[in-house]
């Protein structure tokens, strides 16, 4: 599947942009034509915001797909699980690893999206509880990381997470 000239144009970027411009345009894009977009609500019915977000969705996987073969022959998406995923509440830090290697995100990725720094994002994922900072700023971060990653349950997550964090801190004292 190669990247054609119009998928630069549907996403709005100039051709070569790299892969962070290309899903940050991708998101942008997306959040135009949604159903409850304002700036398109009266503009396109039904089917021609699916359509839409249709082409948005190809392009973009166009586009992330080239990007992935040149930067080492599919290397993103050959990382992602193929197991299904943990159980958020028992196993958080999992869970959330499991969303990220699905999408083919990197932890350099989310960290240039999120500004958590990577060592950060490495102790969420491996729930090194005594590694990480008060729980005010963990749960900003885990909000954060699913937004990023487009977590539905995203404050249930942050909630199993910290109630998983303070049950280890409980057992140390």
């Amino acid at each position: 599947m190669s990247v054609r000239a119009e998928d630069w144009e549907v996403l709005g970027l100039e051709p070569g942009a790299d892969l962070i411009a290309a899903r940050r345009a991708h998101q942008r894009r997306r959040a135009l034509y949604e159903s409850d977009a304002l700036a398109t609500y009266n503009l396109l019915d039904d089917d021609e915001r699916a359509g839409m977000l249709a082409r948005i969705d190809e392009a973009y996987a166009r586009i992330a797909g080239s990007a992935a073969a040149a930067a080492g022959g599919g290397a993103a998406q050959a990382a992602a699980p193929a197991e299904p995923p943990p159980d958020p509440h028992a196993e958080p830090g999992a869970f959330l690893r499991h969303a990220r290697l699905t999408t083919g995100l990197s932890l350099q990725q989310i960290a240039a999206e999120t500004k958590i720094g990577v060592a950060m994002l490495e102790r969420i994922e491996a729930e090194d509880f005594a590694a990480l900072p008060a729980a005010v700023f963990v749960r900003g971060h885990l909000l954060q990381v699913a937004r990023e990653l487009r977590i539905a349950e995203a404050e249930s997550l942050a909630k199993a997470y910290l109630a998983k964090m303070e049950a280890r801190d409980d057992v140390e004292r």
